[in-house]
C-alpha cells in the first residue's frame, strides 16, 4: 500500500511504537458499524495525541531584507543577460519571502522575465500568474500582461495572446510613465495584438467545420438520462449490475454522455481551473489570494467555487495537502462534503446518509431517486456508488478512517460547527466518500480529463480527477466494446461503441487493463489488487494471447462463414495496404470504412485476430482527438 498512497504508515507507525497497533486492528475488525469505526478511530488518535492542536503552520520566513538583496543580485545577472543565474537568485529570494508580500511578487515577476528570455515560455506564464495573484504593484501590472501576451504568442496560443494584450492595455492607465511613453507603449502592444488577430483570422479560415453536437443513439434513456435509450441495467451472477444492449449497437454510436458529479485538478496541477463546473485547462490561471493553493481561469469561476464551499475549505487547504493518502482525492472528498452541506444543510445531509446506511436497497435500483431517475448530478446517486469499504483489509480501512478524522478535525479547528450528535454521521460519510472516490476514480482514470503528449507513444497525462456516476455503471472488460470519444481534455465524457454490440450484449469499458498488452495472470492480479474483483471477460475466460502473439492469417479454422471466405480475404488484403498508407492523424477521415471493416470481421472471423485489433485501435484513435488549447 505504501506505493499507492502517500505516507501510508503515518498513523500505524505511531501506534506500533506505542505497542498497541495489533490491538487496534483487532478491535476495529470487530466493529460492524461505520459510525462506530470512525468514533473508535477518533478517540484513539485523541488518546495518543496524534491530532493537531492549532492551524498555525509554524512556517518561518527569512528577513525581507535578505530576500530583497537576493532579488537585486538577480537583477545584476539579468542586466548582463545571464538569465539562468538571475533565475537562480530570484528563486532564492522567493524562498525567503511569504507568498502574500510584495517582495515575493517582485521576485516571481522578475523570474518570469528571466524564463521568457531563456525560452521557457510556460514557466514564464506561470510566474506571471503567481505574481499577479500575489501582492504585485498595480502600477507595474501592465508589464506582466505584456510579457504574458508575448509568451502565449510564442507558444502558439494566439487567442490567449490577444486577450492578454487587451488586458495589458486596460492596465496601462495605472502605469507610472509619461503620456508620450504611454502612447509609444500602447502602439507597440496594439501592433502585436493586430498581428495575432491576423493569425487568428487565418487559423479560423483554415479550420474545418466544427463537428455536430454528439447525440445518444436512440435518444435519452427514460430512467438514466446520461445513457442511450438502446440500453438497460441488468444483474448478472458474475459481474453484478451492468449495462446491456436492448438493440443492436453499431461502432460509432454514442451510448453515454456523462457529466461529473464532482471533479478537481489532479495533484498540484496549476493549469486546471478548480471550479467544479469548469475544469478548463489554461496556462495563465488566477490563484486563490488566501490559501494560494488552488487556481481558476477567471474571477467568475473563483467566486462560484467560493459559493460551492471553497471559502470553508480555504483555511485548511494547507493541512489537506499534507494529509496522508492521495492529496487530490482528499481535497475532492472535502469539496464533495462541503458542496452537499451548503446545498442541503447539516441536518438533512445527515438524515440522507443515515437512511442510506440503514436501509436495504435493491442492487439494481441503487442510486435511483424517489421518482426512479438515476442522475449524475444527484448526491445520493454518487454517494451510493461501489466503495469496496466492506472488502478492504483492516489496515487500509483504518487508514481511511484516520484520514477522515484528520480532515474533520481540521474543519472544526477552522471554526466549522458540527454538533456532537452529528459527528459520527459526518465522519462515517467522509470515510465513505473517500472510499467511493478511491474505487471509482481509479477505475475511471482512463476516462478522466487528460492531456495527450508524444502521440506516437500514445501517452496521456491525467489533469483532473472526476467522478462520473453514470459511466461508473459500465463494468470492465479486457476487450472493451465502448471507449471515450472527443477531446481528451473535455470535462463532459462521451462514450462511443468501438465494436459491434448485438442486442443482449453487455457494454463494457476498460479500467486501463487490456488483453493486448498483458497476459491473463497479470490482468487478473491487476484487477484484483486494484479493484477487488475477478474479470470474466472473453479474453480472460478463453485465455486469449497478447497482441504480439496474434496471427493475421486467415484459414478454415478462423473463418466463421465459409461462403464469405473470398470476400473476407480480399478485404483483409485491402485493409493491410490501407494501414500502410494512412497516418494516425487521418484515421478520423476514414471512420466509415473502419466501421464497415470491423463489422465484416466481427460477423465472419473468429477472434482473436490481429487485423481486427488493428482496426479497433484505429477506431479508438479516431474517436479521441486533440487540439491546441487557446
Amino acid at each position: 500500500m505504501e506505493l499507492e498512497y502517500d505516507n501510508f504508515f503515518h498513523y500505524s507507525t505511531r501506534l506500533l511504537m506505542a505497542n498497541v497497533l495489533g490491538d487496534v486492528y483487532a478491535e476495529l475488525s470487530k466493529l460492524k458499524s461505520a459510525k462506530n469505526r470512525f468514533m473508535f478511530t477518533r478517540a484513539l488518535l485523541r488518546k495518543h495525541k496524534m491530532l493537531a492542536t492549532t492551524l498555525d503552520t509554524d512556517i518561518e520566513y527569512d528577513d525581507p531584507i535578505t530576500s530583497t538583496r537576493l532579488r537585486q543580485n538577480g537583477n545584476v545577472f539579468f542586466k548582463v543577460k545571464l538569465y539562468a543565474e538571475a533565475a537562480e537568485m530570484y528563486t532564492k529570494s522567493l524562498m525567503g519571502s511569504h507568498m502574500s508580500t510584495e517582495c515575493y511578487a517582485l521576485a516571481m515577476a522578475n523570474r518570469s522575465a528571466a524564463h521568457f528570455h531563456m525560452g521557457r515560455y510556460e514557466h514564464c506564464l506561470k510566474g506571471v500568474r503567481c505574481a499577479l495573484g500575489s501582492n504585485y504593484p498595480p502600477k507595474l501590472a501592465y508589464k506582466l500582461h505584456e510579457r504574458a501576451g508575448h509568451a502565449a504568442r510564442k507558444l502558439g496560443f494566439v487567442e490567449r495572446a490577444v486577450e492578454t494584450y487587451a488586458l495589458c492595455l486596460t492596465r496601462l492607465d495605472e502605469a507610472d510613465m509619461s503620456a508620450e511613453n504611454k502612447l509609444k507603449f500602447r502602439a507597440s502592444v496594439e501592433m502585436a495584438a493586430n498581428e495575432c488577430e491576423k493569425l487568428l483570422t487565418e487559423q479560423k479560415r483554415t479550420m474545418k467545420t466544427a463537428p455536430c453536437a454528439e447525440k445518444l443513439v436512440g435518444g435519452k434513456n427514460e430512467n438514466i438520462p446520461a445513457l442511450s435509450a438502446f440500453v438497460k441495467l441488468k444483474m448478472s451472477e458474475d459481474m453484478g449490475r451492468g449495462v446491456y444492449a436492448t438493440h443492436d449497437i453499431n461502432p460509432g454510436d454514442v451510448v453515454a454522455i456523462d457529466e461529473p458529479y464532482i471533479c478537481g485538478p489532479f495533484l498540484n496541477n496549476t493549469e486546471v481551473c478548480r471550479y467544479n463546473g469548469c475544469l478548463k485547462l489554461d496556462l495563465a490561471l488566477l490563484r486563490c489570494p488566501k490559501c494560494f493553493l488552488v487556481y481558476y481561469c477567471n474571477k467568475d469561476c473563483m467566486d462560484k467555487d467560493n459559493k460551492d464551499g471553497h471559502h470553508l475549505e480555504c483555511p485548511i487547504m494547507h493541512f489537506i495537502s499534507k494529509t496522508p493518502g492521495i492529496t487530490s482525492m482528499n481535497d475532492l472528498a472535502m469539496k464533495w462534503f462541503l458542496k452537499a452541506y451548503l446545498k442541503m444543510g447539516l441536518k438533512k445531509y445527515c438524515s440522507i446518509v443515515d437512511n442510506f446506511s440503514e436501509s436495504k436497497i435493491d442492487p439494481i435500483t441503487r442510486g435511483f431517486d424517489e421518482i426512479g431517475q438515476y442522475k449524475s448530478d444527484n448526491f445520493l446517486t454518487a454517494y451510493s456508488l461501489d466503495s469496496n469499504e466492506n472488502k478492504m483489509s483492516v489496515d487500509v480501512l483504518f487508514f481511511f478512517n484516520c484520514i477522515a478524522v484528520d480532515m474533520l478535525h481540521y474543519l472544526t479547528l477552522s471554526g466549522f460547527k458540527i454538533p456532537d450528535c452529528y459527528i459520527d454521521t459526518v465522519g462515517a460519510s467522509l470515510v465513505r466518500i473517500l472510499t467511493v472516490l478511491d474505487s471509482n476514480c481509479r477505475k475511471l482514470n482512463v476516462h478522466a480529463p487528460s492531456l495527450s503528449f508524444q502521440s506516437y507513444l500514445k501517452l496521456t497525462l491525467t489533469i483532473a480527477l472526476a467522478l462520473y456516476p453514470t459511466i461508473s455503471l459500465f463494468n470492465h472488460s479486457c476487450d472493451a466494446n465502448i471507449k471515450r470519444s472527443g477531446e481528451t481534455t473535455d470535462r463532459i465524457r462521451v462514450m462511443k461503441a468501438v465494436q459491434p454490440i448485438p442486442k443482449g450484449t453487455q457494454l463494457c469499458c476498460t479500467y486501463g487493463i487490456t488483453f493486448k498488452g498483458s497476459d491473463k495472470e497479470s490482468r487478473q492480479k491487476n484487477v484484483h489488487d486494484r479493484f477487488n474483483f475477478k474479470c470474466y471477460c472473453q479474453p480472460c475466460t478463453k485465455n486469449w494471447p497478447t497482441f504480439q502473439c496474434l496471427s493475421n492469417r486467415l484459414s478454415t479454422s478462423n473463418i466463421l462463414n465459409s461462403s464469405m471466405a473470398d470476400t473476407v480475404t480480399f478485404e483483409c488484403k485491402k485493409f493491410a495496404e490501407f494501414t500502410k498508407s494512412v497516418e494516425p492523424k487521418d484515421h478520423c477521415q476514414h471512420l466509415n470504412y473502419l466501421y464497415s471493416f470491423i463489422k465484416l470481421l466481427y460477423t465472419n472471423v473468429k477472434r482473436p485476430f490481429s487485423l481486427y485489433e488493428v482496426c479497433l485501435e484505429m477506431i479508438s484513435n479516431a474517436h479521441s482527438s486533440t487540439r491546441p488549447i487557446q
